[in-house]
């Protein structure tokens, strides 16, 4: 089984609409699924899974000075899912600067529990995130797993030019993909009054697209054939069939 994380620079780029994509795709592929929400403050993707039968955890993960107590509650919330499922962690926004000092620990944690780990890093697109997914590589999250196990995620609803972020245009990204690593694009939602109807409803974003959900038949053509489909391949990129095969072996 595996722990896959949610990650980014700071929060608005991306990282919950990420984790939530990515356990709607495992619990549409048929496994069981534990959430992680790592900042109670913002529980973004709970209430959206809290009648789905997943299994949804809250612990505060954003806790700058204290992560030592921050990795020890994570430590027991892990212990606490069940074995078989699929672990979906939506860190804090600016995540960093409590975790990746312990980032070892936490694999190292994953793989006592019989958990590999793989890690999403949404994109902001200017020079500081660059930056700080740089940092991360070096120090961090990203760093600790290997690069077949990390997946940039340029979320084009910020930035629809994926050649305009500034880790493209800094040759930076010639490196991270020389070295193996991953990336993807998490689409938009169009148009705007879609986006506000889907994420006031509650529910699988699947169960959204399936006939009898609150979306007319022309959202859920959009949403479902368009908007949908390439959000599951975006996640696929890294956590697609072959690295659930591999981790189920």
């Amino acid at each position: 089984m595996s722990i896959i994380y949610s990650s980014g620079s700071k929060g608005g780029n991306g990282k919950s609409m990420t984790a939530a994509v990515l356990a709607d795709y495992l619990i549409a592929a048929g496994h069981p699924v534990g959430i992680v929400e790592g900042d109670l403050g913002q529980p973004d993707i709970a209430q959206r899974f809290k009648d789905t039968g997943v299994h949804l955890i809250a612990v505060n993960l954003n806790r700058a000075g204290a992560s030592e107590a921050a990795v020890i509650k994570f430590a027991e919330a892990l212990d606490g899912l069940p074995r078989d499922a699929q672990i979906v962690v939506n860190l804090p926004a600016a995540a960093e600067d409590t975790l990746d000092a312990m980032a070892a620990l936490l694999v190292e944690a994953g793989k006592s529990l019989g958990h590999e780990s793989y890690v999403y890093y949404s994109l902001g697109h200017q020079r500081t995130a660059t930056e700080a997914l740089m940092r991360s590589l070096r120090d961090g999250l990203l760093g600790a797993v290997g690069p077949a196990r990390r997946c940039v995620m340029y979320p084009v609803f910020l930035q629809p030019e994926v050649a305009r972020f500034d880790f493209v245009r800094s040759g930076s990204r010639e490196e991270y993909l020389t070295a193996g690593g991953l990336e993807a694009a998490m689409p938009a939602i169009r148009p705007e009054s879609l986006v506000d109807k889907v994420l006031s409803l509650p529910g699988t974003f699947t169960s959204l697209a399936a006939p009898d959900s609150a979306l007319t038949f022309g959202e859920r053509l959009f949403f479902g054939r368009q908007w949908l489909t390439q959000a599951h391949a975006a996640v696929a990129t890294l956590f697609g069939a072959e690295q659930q095969e591999a981790v189920n072996e």
